[in-house]
């Protein structure tokens, strides 16, 4: 009786062996597609955001960056390949692995050292700022990097806004590392997507579809875009008719605006339960901070605050709805992107102080409720102020890790010899120039004579698969392998030769 019972047990013994055998293969299966497709998204984000840094360069400093070589660089970041970084730097891909660990885990240290950057008038501080976002935060697509950079904006708000003369003339300007920086976390940000386009879809189609006409308010334009033929229907120029004819047409056209502003600020007000929480936390942490300088009111801290969400959020993605995806199946001509354009300038202006406002928009200002913006930053900044940076609401990457950064030979150099220009200079306090001297005790001089023997085009570039690389089959990891790479474009090479891509581990 027992004999059976004993082979029964054996039976079903081996059976759960089997059975658990395979969930674990199972298991192991969805492992590997996890980390090939975190691979994919960790490339495509990186070169989605080359190629948005690429086209800002064209619109915004389109006298430095001609339209053909943006042209070249974009299709070279198209042709984009990725290899593993020991090929480059052989031994010395640890030393720089730790280097850029210990970097990331520092935020404080990051805030300091591009203050102090700036300080120092480094040449390339603007093209490290984009390498601490896009390769050593890796475009924040995992929360942990997410947290990590709100931290450094919280430090930079003490370091750069709080230690200015004007910090709102700083801010204004548009190219200090803090506005640098939360443009570009803003523009990659899921939820703040999803916002702008529950705010803006509706009132940006209204715009498109019921006005044909430029609503131009300065008297001294309204008729440079009338053909001949409408122009005569204002009269001879100069004359009383003429006058009288301009100023109705400009009431006309300030009316049609007052309307449409306080459609896009309802819309505002209506979506605020969607406001993303990280940016909520950030603009929480400037009020708060900015709000116990000497010498500063609370409302010119409120100003400073909507005019940040506004000059560098709400405002570019009216005026340029299709390159955050608002819209994608409505053409925008050119008289709707004037009229966008002027909407996007009313709002600014109802941020500002009365003193700072155009005094060409004052009769147009006059018509809306001077406390239309402030309704909405209320709602922004509420509530208590947290010391620790806000966790995503909606974090599908739960349980996987970043061990490696996507970047260029050119940043990765210009990044270390931008750290040790900086630890060279007399702005750092005590304690962060010793631990930039920790940091950078194994990390080898760069040697930029070499760099022409590291240029290849991108068709010959090596190509290697991280999950099959010697390094990679020797420190496997569950969830996050070595998925970083150099790529096969140099941003600041104009003859657009490549560089031989590196792979660097983080912590090597």
């Amino acid at each position: 009786m027992v004999k059976p019972d004993i082979h029964t047990l054996a039976h079903h013994l081996k059976q759960e062996r089997l059975y658990v055998a395979s969930e674990k293969q199972l298991i192991q299966r969805l492992n590997s597609d996890v980390l090939k497709t975190a691979e994919r998204l960790y490339r495509a984000a990186w070169i989605a955001k080359q190629q948005r840094i690429n086209l800002d360069r064209l619109i915004i400093t389109s006298v430095e960056a001609s339209p053909a070589e943006c042209c070249q660089h974009a299709k070279t970041l198209e042709d984009t390949q990725f290899v593993d970084g020991y090929k480059t730097l052989g031994f010395n891909e640890t030393i720089y692995g730790e280097f850029l660990a210990r970097l990331r885990e520092n935020p404080r240290l990051v805030a300091s050292c591009l203050v102090a950057g700036e300080r120092l008038n480094q040449e390339h501080t603007q093209g490290v700022i984009h390498t601490v976002f896009t390769s050593l935060y890796g475009n924040c697509i995992m929360q942990e990097d997410e947290s990590y950079l709100l931290q450094v904006l919280r430090y930079l708000v003490e370091f750069e806004l709080k230690e200015s003369e004007n910090p709102r003339r700083l801010l204004r300007r548009g190219t200090c590392a803090f506005s640098i920086l939360f443009k570009l976390f803003s523009e990659g940000l899921y939820s703040a997507k999803l916002f702008l386009t529950a705010t803006l879809h509706e009132p940006i189609m209204q715009l498109l579809v019921e006005d044909e006409d430029h609503l131009e308010t300065d008297p001294a334009k309204v008729t440079e875009r009338l053909t001949r033929v409408q122009q005569e229907r204002f009269g001879e120029k100069g004359s009383e008719t003429y006058r009288q004819r301009v100023q109705a047409a400009v009431e006309t056209n300030e009316a049609k605006l007052v309307a449409l502003v306080n459609k896009f600020i309802g819309y505002l007000k209506q979506n605020t339960y969607c406001f993303p929480h990280s940016l909520r936390w950030i603009v929480s942490q400037m009020y708060k901070t900015l709000s116990c300088v000497e010498g500063l009111e609370v409302g010119e801290v409120r100003t400073m605050c909507t005019d940040l969400l506004l000059t560098c959020f709400i405002c570019p993605a009216i005026v340029n709805p299709e390159q955050y995806g608002i819209i994608s199946d409505a053409p925008i001509n050119e008289v709707a992107r004037f009229n966008l354009m002027q909407v996007g300038q009313l709002l600014q202006q109802l941020a500002m102080a009365d003193d700072d406002a155009d005094p060409r928009r004052k009769s147009c200002l006059s018509k809306f409720d001077q406390s239309c913006v402030a309704a909405f930053l209320d709602v922004v900044i509420g509530g208590r102020a947290v010391e620790t940076p806000p966790m995503s609401s909606m974090n599908l990457l739960e349980g996987l890790s970043r061990t490696a950064v996507y970047v260029t030979h050119h940043q990765l150099i210009a990044l270390v010899d931008f750290v040790r220009r900086v630890m060279a200079g007399d702005h750092l306090r005590e304690e962060e120039h010793m631990a930039l001297e920790t940091l950078l005790a194994n990390v080898p001089q760069s040697q930029t004579g070499k760099s022409s023997s590291l240029e290849l085009t991108p068709s010959n570039t090596p190509q290697l698969s991280p999950a099959s690389t010697p390094a990679n089959k020797k420190n496997r990891l569950p969830l996050g392998q070595h998925l970083a790479a150099l790529t096969s474009w140099d941003p600041t090479t104009t003859s657009l030769s490549a560089h031989i891509p590196l792979v660097t581990p983080f912590g090597g």
